[in-house]
């Protein structure tokens, strides 16, 4: 590339970047001004409304609108200093006139134009470690702007019956309020093109769940801290080789079905496990590591006051750390005690992939705080919920799957035998679930799988062989 290419794409993406933090300007405007029901009003305004607002557009911007509602696509090239000021004029001038119905239509304009450079910045996005916003305002205007991935199990009309939000309007931007995630530091990773080759050819995600193992591998502590009363756990250092390759086993087994995605349970990970799995996987040839799954779940591990689940992909590095973030209660004779994690890392990290939209990982009573787990779901718009959980049963969490096959986002479900108390055996019908959007007109029994335990389990000879498949995709 030469200098002047260079700095070509640099005046660029100073221009892209302004038309971003107008549109995040413009998108503050409405947040802050409109009525209760306002984005319910809009998608009702008369053919008359539409024309006089379309026709304002038309007559103050270089947009073009096209006969079937959307818009002229441009190119990087067509944004010049010109066009970026006579954008940014009009939504001044929107802003001054309080005209919100034009507003909103000057978004969805926008959205529409931008669609291919939308495409393109997704691309860029996917070859950095770090997601920064398309807006550089977010501090001022308190709106967060992200290119989004479409689903291929998601209806296009989610949410426009229960809530609506901005976005439901857009097709290309995702609309995020900071206000909504005051305490929550979202993190963005955009997985590459390719990441996901099978689901790529079949619009299918395979995905694996083993809950490992009957046995713990640590004992729970109890203690007292300040005025609290608070457990944490003391791993077996003895077993850590043994369930490193547990893992592995695992791992490999999944590996020969197919699998792009596997799962594994809350707690039963160790302070080694990370290194061994990214040794083994590093260790492999070409040929062998292109059938591994491509993300790896390990199990969570619980340190120095925190308790984490490490995402690996099948080269094994460390694609993110996901933080637990509400504390379990555990009660025993002397009382409750909560689990003495520290929340100080607040991070919500939130994976995007074309065909399968986002996903987040919510460790078990992330998943069971139902304010928590909704706000996340939809300020974000998940579209599949991993949860690695060590429970006492699946009640809780089986009542909380219709919340998210509401919204369209699909839960992969996957719990822990070792932590089946005796005299409660009844409570573990179930070790995991996929909870998954099907057709219409498709067996509504298929929008639920069922991971049944091994009989063993409940005769004290679990042998650690069972791992669970299932798939989900376009309907």
């Amino acid at each position: 590339m030469t200098k002047n290419q260079k700095t070509d794409d640099r005046l660029q993406t100073v221009a892209k970047t302004a038309i971003y933090d107008l549109f995040a300007e413009v998108c503050a405007y409405i947040v802050k001004t409109h009525t209760k029901n306002y984005l319910v009003k809009y998608s009702c305004i008369s053919d008359t409304e539409q024309e006089r607002v379309l026709s304002k557009i038309r007559n103050h911007t270089s947009l073009e609108p096209l006969e079937n509602g959307r818009f002229h696509h441009i190119k990087s090239g067509d944004i010049t200093d010109d066009f970026v000021n006579q954008l940014d004029l009009f939504a001044r001038k929107l802003k001054a006139e309080d005209d919100i119905n034009c507003a909103m239509r000057f978004l969805q304009a926008i959205d529409s134009a931008m669609a291919d450079i939308l495409r393109e910045e997704i691309v860029r996005i996917q070859q950095k470690n770090h997601t920064t916003t398309l807006n550089r305002n977010r501090e001022y205007t308190g709106i967060e702007l992200l290119p989004r991935c479409e689903c291929v199990w998601a209806r296009k009309s989610r949410q426009s019956f229960s809530y609506r939000r901005l976005d439901n309007y857009l097709k290309h931007i995702m609309v995020i309020e900071s206000q909504v995630f005051e305490d929550v530091e979202d993190e963005h990773i955009y997985l590459p093109k390719g990441f996901f080759k099978h689901f790529d050819e079949t619009k299918k995600l395979n995905i694996a769940a083993s809950p490992l193992t009957a046995k713990s591998n640590f004992d729970i502590k109890y203690y007292k801290k300040s005025d609290l009363q608070v457990f944490s756990l003391d791993y077996h250092e003895e077993t850590m080789a043994r369930d490193n390759e547990l893992v592995w086993q695992k791992i490999l087994a999944a590996s020969k079905n197919g699998t792009e995605i596997i799962v594994f349970p809350e707690m039963l990970g160790n302070a080694t496990m990370e290194h061994a799995i990214q040794v083994r996987l590093r260790a492999l040839n070409a040929h062998t590591r292109e059938r591994i799954p491509a993300l790896i779940v390990l199990p969570s591990y619980f340190e120095d006051g925190e308790n984490y689940c490490v995402v690996l992909d099948r080269y094994g590095n460390e694609i993110a750390r996901q933080y637990k973030q509400n504390p379990y209660i555990m009660k025993n004779k002397s009382g409750e005690y909560m689990e003495d994690i520290h929340g100080t890392h607040n991070q919500i990290a939130i994976f995007h992939y074309e065909g399968i939209g986002r996903f987040a990982i919510l460790i078990c009573k992330d998943f069971l705080t139902t304010r928590y787990m909704e706000r996340i779901m939809r300020g974000f718009m998940l579209t599949m919920i991993i949860v690695p959980a060590y429970s006492t049963g699946s009640y809780d969490f089986k009542m909380s799957f219709d919340l998210c096959a509401h919204d369209y986002c699909n839960v992969v479900w996957i719990n822990s035998c070792a932590a089946m108390v005796p005299g409660k055996e009844s409570n573990f019908e179930y070790i995991g679930y996929v909870r998954k959007r099907i057709g219409r007109y498709e067996d509504p029994q298929k929008a639920l799988y069922e991971m049944k335990p091994c009989p063993k389990l409940f005769h004290g000879k679990c042998d650690q062989h069972c791992i669970y498949y299932d798939s989900f995709g376009a309907t």
